[in-house]
């Protein structure tokens, strides 16, 4: 491994886990400092990150991690909905057993509601699940795909979208697909993965909803709580604006 390959995996895990949040700005040197390197490696690794979306850079003002948004959130949920049926599909019908077993290994983990480290764990097995049912469909675009709509999905379980009371029901999906990927038929695994989607969206839709409260690009980098706390009731109205009347001057003349 390079340095700026360990660079890289070290930054990117610290991005992915929200160590280092969304929004903050963070210089070259302190890069340097924080993972004992020299800047030319440092500098691919941030050009990497860049590429996958987890860093931006500002020209003569250094780097950013990438704030966490609505906007980014939808979309990545909409490349879901239309790329992961399609690649459990593809899986159903090219996975070898040894990697229905490898898919198999990472649908058991059940986190311990309440226990932070235990969620964060499953967060990680749930994302390695995804991505080895993607390397099952033996297609790197759709590997590289899904690889990066996990990874950038994984900040948001982290800060925002908690599905801390959902365990055994995220468990119980896993290996419903889990069957349906090792019976070969590849309709009914795109059936499965395309229900596990919609479940998910609709145990997120909470957060989703409160689009009609943010401008388009707003960060998310606030008291994560209370953003949570404070989103309207599924299927709440607006709540319509003031009319405000404007009193006409009369001039005289």
């Amino acid at each position: 491994m390079t340095e700026a390959q360990r660079i890289y995996k070290e930054l990117k895990q610290d991005i992915v886990t929200c160590k280092l949040a969304p929004g903050l700005s963070i210089s070259e040197l302190e890069m340097c400092n924080r993972y004992a390197a020299s800047r030319t490696p440092v500098r691919e690794a941030c050009r990497r990150l860049g590429d996958e979306s987890l860093m931006q850079m500002t020209p003569f003002r250094g780097y950013s991690i990438t704030p966490l948004t609505i906007e980014e959130y939808r979309n990545l949920r909409e490349l879901q909905s239309v790329v992961e049926p399609a690649v459990a599909a593809l899986a159903a019908e090219r996975a070898t057993p040894e990697q229905i077993k490898e898919i198999s290994g990472w649908a058991t983990y059940e986190y311990q509601v309440g226990e932070k480290n235990s969620y964060y764990t499953f967060l990680e097995w749930n994302k390695n699940f995804h991505i080895s049912i993607a390397a099952a469909s033996r297609n790197q675009s759709l590997i590289q795909i899904v690889t990066n709509a996990q990874t950038r999905l994984m900040r948001y379980y982290y800060l925002v979208i908690v599905m801390d009371s959902y365990g055994p029901q995220l468990v119980a999906e896993h290996q419903e697909l889990v069957r349906a990927l090792r019976s070969g038929n590849a309709e009914l695994a795109r059936a499965r993965a395309s229900d596990h989607l919609e479940n998910t969206v609709k145990r997120s839709l909470k957060v989703d909803l409160l689009a009609v409260n943010l401008t388009r690009d707003t960060p998310m980098n606030t008291d994560y709580s209370d953003w949570l706390r404070n989103a309207p009731p599924l299927g709440a109205k607006r709540p319509k604006r003031p009319v405000v009347k404007r009193s006409r001057k009369i001039v005289k003349h």
